[in-house]
């Protein structure tokens, strides 16, 4: 197959899978290239009351002579501001215009106000970056939250340039990409039209209303997992709704009991899955596009949606419980420090698989609180060599077959051919064990249809001396070369044990036994575990490799040491 035909075979298998409307609104956007504008109709502002006080965003190491997002600090004046940022990445300036900083406790009010004023002045209307309906959705998020704490109303100057934002939001709504993007610009209309009043504020707030209620359906599953399947999204979205809630309930008459209701059970949903998918460090596992110190920790959001909406029900501590979630597709067990979650689920929405990583059936294991094996996370969103390694399949804890990729992930968000999980299932055993199990077909499309097949048993899930076991099988027909990832956290030494046989040792002072079945060559690799945005550290990778005839079958365990 010569480059181009390959080229054209991932375009079409990534643009089937898009809706109509996005199609269209795609090529919309091609063709007027200029953004719109709206017309500016003014608001004024009036005051709400509130149920909670906002959850405050994370704040970064800033001070008032530099800014770091992402992980990356940069000069900044901030009474002199350079609103451009022309060598950094996008997504470093679209948080510089998101205006998180508003709501630090590091800067000052005479510091905030200052930087309201120079973006009104020195950004023009319709300017890169700054006026895209993403960032322009949380910057009116973030001033409305900003007006609402200051003792008078804002200057006429802020209220006039938040009309001209949000015209032009209501002009540019992201139906070409739909998902979160969408559920914020819908958020950001709903604020303008609560906290506003003018002949525009209850269309605004009509209109968003009907999205982010439409959005609640589609985008929080039955289990209330978010069905972009990346858990730092979650954390995002479920904030999102709780700021509704917060915002709307506590304001009688700006919209029906019945649209509250269901706005408040999203919410609850959200929150009862976010309890129950947290690790043995207390957070959100690693998948698909997550990292730690966008959104504040999962029991910072916990404690708000408790403030906002009441007690909830909250898996207890103490005694092993299951982690089951089978519409978003986590799976796994938590007992107090001790941790095991798979992902098994789909890559995303089929329209919308941006945040996609190919780590299906990888898992995160955390032992007596401490991380042993980790997913290699998320360094940035800039498309280039590193973005696809740590999309790629061997920076996961799962199989690849002839060196292929279980999804065809390529640019920074795309994914053409998926993987497709089945027959997943997680039951106990009567011994107090759990049996996980499950498969995918991403790699039907290879001569032979291969299909990888994964077994894990917990086998005494209580305590010191637990033991996890792996059984992979890649069935199917013809040769094939099978490689298995085992992902070490950079704090975990190594000792050969034997021929086939490690120690590892993890902070804590927790001991491991890692032993690998006598099928396959043992080599030990580097690999890279980020945690965080800008934050990359080496870590070593163990590969399991083996080349025959299918079936082939491959396997490890983990036991702790006492």
């Amino acid at each position: 197959m010569n480059l181009g035909s390959s080229a054209l075979l991932l375009y079409f298998h990534t643009l089937r899978h898009l809706r109509p409307g996005q199609v269209f609104a795609q090529l919309a956007r091609r063709l007027h290239r200029s953004r719109p504008l709206g017309s500016a109709e003014p608001l004024s502002w009036r005051k709400r009351e509130i149920l909670a006080s906002f959850l405050e965003p994370v704040s970064a190491e800033s001070s008032s002579d530099t800014l770091t997002f992402i992980g990356l600090s940069r000069p900044f004046d901030t009474y002199h501001p350079d609103w451009v940022q022309t060598d950094v990445p996008k997504l470093w300036r679209y948080n510089l215009h998101y205006f998180d900083y508003l709501h630090w406790p590091s800067f000052d009010p005479a510091t905030k106000a200052s930087l309201i004023d120079s973006w009104i002045s020195d950004v023009p209307a319709g300017a890169e970056d700054a006026w895209e309906p993403y960032p322009a959705s949380l910057r009116i998020v973030n001033w409305l939250k900003c007006f609402h704490t200051l003792p008078s109303p804002p200057p006429p100057a802020w209220l006039a340039s938040l009309s001209q934002q949000v015209a032009a939001l209501d002009a540019d709504i992201e139906y070409h990409l739909l998902a979160n993007h969408l559920l914020k610009n819908g958020k950001a209309l709903v604020f303008a039209g609560a906290c506003c009043e003018g002949p525009a504020a209850a269309r605004y707030l009509a209109r968003g209303l009907k999205i982010v209620l439409a959005e609640a359906d589609e985008q929080v599953l039955p289990d209330g997992g978010h069905f972009e399947r990346s858990p730092m999204y979650h954390c995002i979205v479920l904030e999102d709704y709780l700021d509704l809630v917060n915002l709307l309930g506590g304001n009688p008459g700006l919209v029906s009991l019945e649209v509250l209701e269901r706005l408040d059970a999203t919410a609850r949903r959200a929150a009862t899955y976010l309890a129950g998918i947290c690790g043995g460090n207390g957070d959100i596992p690693l998948f698909n596009d997550a990292a730690h110190g966008i959104t504040p920790p999962a029991l910072d959001v916990l404690a708000y949606a408790e403030r906002v909406l009441g007690p909830l029900a909250r898996p207890s501590e103490g005694g092993r419980r299951r982690i089951c979630f089978p519409d978003t597709g986590v799976y796994g067990y938590r007992q107090d420090g001790d941790s095991l979650i798979i992902d098994a689920g789909p890559v995303g929405p089929d329209y919308q698989p941006g945040h996609a990583h190919c780590d299906t059936l990888s898992y995160e294991l955390y032992v007596g609180g401490m991380p042993v094996i980790v997913d290699s996370g998320t360094f940035d969103y800039e498309a280039g060599p590193f973005r696809h390694y740590l999309r790629s399949t061997a920076a996961h804890n799962t199989v690849r077959i002839d060196g292929e990729e279980q999804s065809e992930i390529w640019g920074a968000f795309r994914v053409a051919r998926r993987a497709r999980p089945r027959a997943v299932s997680l039951n106990d055993q009567r011994d107090g064990g759990l049996v996980f199990a499950g498969e995918h077909d991403g790699y039907r499309r290879l001569s032979g249809r291969p299909v990888h097949r994964r077994t894990i048993r917990i086998e005494s899930a209580d305590g010191p001396g637990s033991r996890w076991r792996f059984h992979d099988v890649v069935s199917g027909r013809g040769r094939h070369e099978v490689e298995s990832f085992i992902h070490l956290h950079p704090e975990v030494q190594v000792e050969e044990m034997g021929e086939r046989e490690f120690r590892l040792r993890a902070a804590g002072g927790i001991v491991i036994r890692l032993g690998v079945e006598p099928v396959g060559e043992i080599s030990w690799v580097s690999g890279y575990y980020c945690p965080a945005f800008g934050r990359r550290f080496e870590n070593r990778v163990l590969v399991i490799h083996h080349r025959g005839t299918l079936p082939i079958q491959l396997g490890y365990s983990l036991e702790r040491l006492a």
